[in-house]
């Protein structure tokens, strides 16, 4: 029986998997990224812990990331969250590991992990956003994973839709800034700076605004604002059968979609209840292992 490796990685941590082709996990080993320590070290740890599972059969691996990324080389260039520089993940794990590998964007990757066994089976052309650190689009026109000119698609939380905002990857008001999991953070402390501590987390703010907190209520209502155009621009370029939201999509209050459901029902140029086009990720906090896993099948 043919197994797979997959390898997840993340701001926080990464997953290693194995599996099946039939998309079966037979084993997963999760770790700290550690990514201030640098990349060396992180792959390393990485070869280590892929020691301990026993991947002398392997067939093929795949790396799913978030980027910017370069699927035909395999190189990323110095992620926010992975702050490494430009690295060519293919050639530095392939001198580790003697098999082929594929390294996909890790939106792109759950996207079509979605599309494949997720909320997006039956659709022809579904938009996976990640949501989580970073935001990411993975998109799937006609059944297939979109690329674009140079493999450097989807990356829609570099789009700016404010004058100002949290500062992300180089420039104030981008959708990242403003919606991910470490913008919706720094955009409390820049809204309330006597309020928030600078520690504070999107999770503490979430948790907050479900007790009723009224400067939390606040920031989620702002963010959410700004995560309805982001949602009103895909819907207007692509208008995909579904966008599948991952992340903060299902582990918000309710307060964030709300108010992005009214800013993309004012933006949109299609007007026939979009909202219900938007859904939860079905395969939630298991949609890094099946995207690694099914960028490691191909």
């Amino acid at each position: 029986m043919a197994k797979y490796l997959g390898i997840d990685i993340g701001g926080t941590k990464t997953s290693l998997i194995i599996g099946t082709e039939t998309y079966e996990i037979l084993d997963k080993v999760k770790f700290k990224t550690d990514s201030l320590e640098g990349f060396e070290s992180f792959r390393e740890r990485v070869y280590e812990h892929s020691l301990k599972m026993g991947t002398g059969e392997i067939e093929r691996i795949g790396v799913s990331v978030g980027g910017p990324l370069n699927h035909e080389t395999g190189e990323i260039y110095n992620p926010t969250y992975l702050p490494w520089g430009t690295v060519n993940l293919k050639k530095e794990f392939g001198r580790l590991f003697n098999v082929p590998i594929e390294v996909e964007h890790d939106a792109r990757a759950g996207a079509y992990a979605e599309y494949l066994l997720g909320a997006g089976m039956g659709c022809d052309n579904i938009i996976f956003l990640t949501l989580g650190t970073g935001i990411g689009a993975g998109i799937i026109i006609g059944g297939e994973k979109y690329y674009g000119f140079n493999g450097i698609t989807g990356e829609i939380g570099h789009i700016r839709v404010a004058e100002d905002g949290p500062r992300l990857y180089g420039k104030k008001g981008s959708i990242e800034g403003l919606c991910s999991g470490g913008g919706i953070s720094l955009l409390a402390i820049q809204m309330f700076p006597q309020y928030f501590e600078k520690n504070i987390t999107c999770k503490d703010i979430g948790e907050l605004s479900k007790k009723g907190d009224k400067k939390a209520n606040e920031v989620l209502k702002r963010s959410g604002f700004y995560f309805g155009r982001a949602l009103s621009i895909l819907f207007d370029l692509f208008s995909p059968d579904r966008i599948v939201l991952g992340g903060l999509g299902y582990r918000l209050p309710g307060i964030w979609l709300s108010e992005a459901f009214k800013e993309l029902k004012n933006e949109a140029v299609q007007n026939d209840d979009l909202e219900k086009r938007v859904v939860s990720s079905h395969l939630k906090e298991k949609i890094g292992d099946y995207a690694a896993l099914v960028t490691a099948i191909g």
